[in-house]
């Protein structure tokens, strides 16, 4: 994927990226995301040219993301998970909403939610164990500053859920660890869709890197989606 299609407002420049996207049918939205990410141990050195992003979120339709980020080689520090608002082009002034960076540990855990509810779009990340456990940050931005949503603000359009490995620069030859997100989540308004478009997401490369998931369950409502892992690895 390319950052023009995803993330973090940057330049069209393209990225060393390996995603799986599930993109709802018309007339879905997901709700909420949540997901636990295993901090990894990270370029051997300094990231001076990137910037590298490790990341799941929600992205509405006509652009923008909502995502917890763990990143490298961007403010406001390295190898902590931050909290961005990327806008659809021409809202909000073109401006992120970027929380404070939260330090984890090698091999910490942490507990990353994003909800929409009543036009508003909420994240948390939590240190749930290891280095850093019990530091959070939180971050709530009002959706129609950001995103082209309808008058209803019980509408999100977010019909697309983004994993991916982004990594930019002339560094991404150095990425040689396994990203791992567990307990993987994501809520749809209504059921239409969702059961067909989970159960057929497979592990696969693009030759930028690997996606391997495993223990898909689908809610007894039909509306949520639930993987025990899923592993971004380096080509």
């Amino acid at each position: 994927m390319l950052s023009c299609l995803a993330l973090l407002a940057l330049a069209c420049t393209p990225a060393l990226a390996i995603s799986l996207g599930l993109i709802l049918p018309d007339g879905n939205v997901w709700t909420s995301l949540t997901y636990t990410i295993t901090v990894p141990p990270g370029p051997s050195s300094a990231v001076t040219t990137g910037p590298w992003f490790l990341w799941a979120g929600l992205q509405p339709e006509g652009g923008g993301v909502v995502q917890p980020v763990l990143q490298w080689g961007q403010s406001p520090s390295n190898g902590e998970m931050v909290l961005w608002t990327v806008p659809a082009d021409g809202l909000n002034d073109d401006q992120s909403a970027i929380s404070q960076g939260i330090w984890a540990d090698e091999g910490a855990r942490i507990t990353s939610t994003v909800n929409f509810s009543c036009g508003q779009w909420t994240q948390t990340a939590y240190v749930v164990s290891g280095g850093g456990s019990g530091n959070f940050v939180t971050q709530t931005i009002t959706a129609s500053e950001y995103f082209n949503v309808p008058g209803c603000a019980c509408d999100s359009r977010a019909n697309f859920f983004v994993i991916e490995s982004e990594l930019y620069g002339q560094q991404t030859g150095d990425w040689n660890f396994d990203v791992t997100f567990t307990d993987i989540s994501i809520t749809a308004a209504t059921t239409d869709g969702v059961s067909a478009l989970c159960s057929g997401a497979t592990s696969h490369s693009d030759g930028n890197g690997y996606v391997t998931i495993s223990g898909y369950s689908l809610s007894s409502d039909g509306k949520t989606c639930n993987w025990s892992t899923m592993i971004l690895s380096p080509p």
